[in-house]
């Protein structure tokens, strides 16, 4: 009895280390498999971020690239704006240009400042106007006309139907009206009345370099000229076909005239350059300078930059 008793003991106690050996291999296994899923979800996330890491210098370089070769494009116009032969020299009214640089095309286009409405030089009837034929509506267009004056003369009398420091209180805007000129055209955005789609139809039309009243009607890109002639397209596009036949040395087509703008020939000062290249895998704004003639001297470079920044309207990218 003894003897199995024995013999039973010894069984179990062999049975219980066994048992205790398996369970410590288990927990031993489940150990190395949370190891190995812990390994391969580090190794997930290094790669993943070594992945987002390399794009983003990719990006950048490419960005680079396209911020570089937009550059040419500006200067390379700027040296086409300055030849001496009128039928050479590109037309500075929208007519996209195209050139390679670097095995890359690159479109570019130009907009003589004098072809738009000066914010800060504009008169009440041009202002009057121009926002009446953008709005279809002639109550807004006195008030956001008074709005704008408001906006740039130097006191705090409100207009009949401007809008001062109370007015846009009232509206619950933080932004004043500065009593000055504008100094960027972006401002506009600030004036009591102009919505953001507003806005945007007004950009492509203003200007705050041509120092004078009105508009010169052969420098004058299509949106101007399509809201002078209330979307006439078809004499816009006789306007600009004239213009690209004439190649700069026949004037185009008279516009009828608009009552309330005054026509002027003032220009060829101050450009708005958009250069934009095409690239085939990506596709990057456009970048905008604006530049402006300098009297001829000896050593001295033919434009000067008054801005330049990165810019989406105005040019719709070539597919």
């Amino acid at each position: 009895m003894a003897c199995f008793s024995d013999r039973a003991q010894n069984s179990s106690m062999k049975c219980m280390a066994y048992r205790s050996s398996a369970e410590q291999q288990g927990v031993a296994l489940v150990l190395v498999l949370w190891i190995l899923a812990l390994m391969t979800i580090m190794a997930g996330s290094f790669a993943l971020s070594t992945q987002r890491e390399t794009s983003l210098v990719t990006n950048s370089r490419e960005r680079a690239k396209a911020v570089a070769l937009a550059d040419g494009g500006i200067h390379y116009a700027m040296f086409m704006l300055n030849l001496p032969n009128a039928a050479q020299r590109w037309r500075a009214d929208g007519t996209p240009y195209g050139l390679t640089l670097g095995g890359v095309p690159v479109e570019v286009r130009i907009y003589d400042e004098a072809g738009k409405i000066d914010l800060n030089a504009a008169r009440e009837s041009t202002l009057r106007t121009i926002l009446t034929k953008v709005t279809q509506n002639e109550d807004q267009a006195v008030k956001l006309t008074d709005a704008i004056l408001d906006w740039r003369d130097g006191d705090d009398m409100r207009r009949l139907n401007g809008a001062e420091s109370a007015e846009y209180r009232a509206a619950g805007l933080n932004q004043m009206p500065q009593n000055r000129n504008f100094l960027v055209l972006e401002e506009l955005r600030s004036v009591l009345g102009v919505t953001p789609s507003l806005y945007r139809k007004l950009e492509p039309l203003f200007t705050l370099y041509a120092n004078v009243d009105g508009i010169n009607p052969t420098k004058a890109p299509a949106s101007v000229l399509l809201a002078l002639t209330d979307g006439n397209s078809q004499l816009v596009d006789s306007i600009i076909a004239a213009r690209e036949a004439g190649n700069g040395t026949i004037p185009p087509p008279p516009l009828p005239a608009v009552t309330g703008i005054r026509f002027h020939s003032s220009g060829d000062s101050v450009y708005t350059i958009l250069a934009h290249p095409v690239l085939r895998d990506r596709s990057e704004p456009p970048v905008t300078a604006v530049v402006r003639r300098e009297a001829r001297r000896s050593g001295a470079p033919p434009f000067v930059f008054l801005r330049r920044k990165p810019q989406t309207i105005g040019i719709t990218p070539t597919q």
